[in-house]
């Protein structure tokens, strides 16, 4: 059972890296209100163009997506970002992004057309859904660590949670449900207060979140890609050891 302490072990480090990375980056949190705030204008001046507006659209939520992880990835491999990787983020992994989505949109319209006239159709396809989130869960860490794409970016994902679901879902599952209660104790916190302020407060403590919960995932994928029980156990005798 000696993993159980390993697995604490890995976890401690990235909670506390990350605790220090987010503390120096804190003006990241904003990111997520500016991404927010700018798709919003996107889709006020896009909307009325149909279906050439909607594709427009996604393509602005893939650049704010790659702009999102540029930014993590600074923060994780260098322990700092700043505007710049703010603005060049937007085309970091923008094509990427966009591959992975035509890869996984055009079996998924397929899939949608069929199951529309099977009995529990829309069950059938909320549990496929379900399965491909869990199972590409960790698409974006391996789209700015590894520099894997398509097909290749996919089986990767599939492989390692085969491998890590366990050490990889725990705590994001946990960290999930203290950042859902966290974000209803601070509506509650803030009730009373001017509209606007509110709304301030309620989606800096979102950005906060999210800006925190997504760099963890990036030293934990660290820790865990490329690596063994056996091998993490290894390091982890060694380190006590030195």
């Amino acid at each position: 059972m000696k993993i159980i302490p390993v697995t604490l072990w890995i976890y401690g480090q990235a909670f506390g890296r990350a605790w220090d990375c987010v503390r120096r980056n804190w003006v990241v949190s904003f990111a997520p209100l500016v991404y927010g705030v700018g798709l919003s204008l996107a889709g006020l001046l896009i909307g009325p163009l149909g279906i050439v507006g909607g594709l427009l659209f996604n393509l602005a939520r893939l650049a704010c997506v790659s702009s999102g992880l540029y930014l993590i990835e600074n923060m994780v491999r260098l322990g700092k970002a700043n505007f710049d990787d703010f603005l060049k983020g937007f085309t970091a992994y923008f094509w990427e992004l966009v591959q992975i989505s035509f890869i996984l949109w055009i079996p998924m319209q397929v899939l949608g057309m069929v199951l529309a006239s099977t009995p529990n159709g829309a069950l059938i396809y909320f549990l496929i859904q379900i399965t491909l989130y869990i199972l590409l869960n960790p698409v974006p860490e391996f789209i700015y660590q590894t520099r894997s794409s398509g097909i290749e970016l996919l089986s990767a994902s599939y492989n390692f949670i085969v491998e890590n679901w366990i050490e990889w879902f725990l705590p994001n599952i946990i960290m999930t449900v203290a950042g859902y209660f966290f974000l209803n104790f601070l509506s509650v916190l803030t009730f009373g207060l001017p509209g606007f302020l509110q709304l301030f407060i309620v989606v800096f403590g979102f950005g906060l979140c999210l800006t925190y919960f997504m760099v963890f995932r990036g030293f934990l994928f660290a820790e865990l890609h490329g690596t063994t029980r056996r091998s993490r156990i290894y390091r982890y005798n060694a380190r006590n050891a030195g």
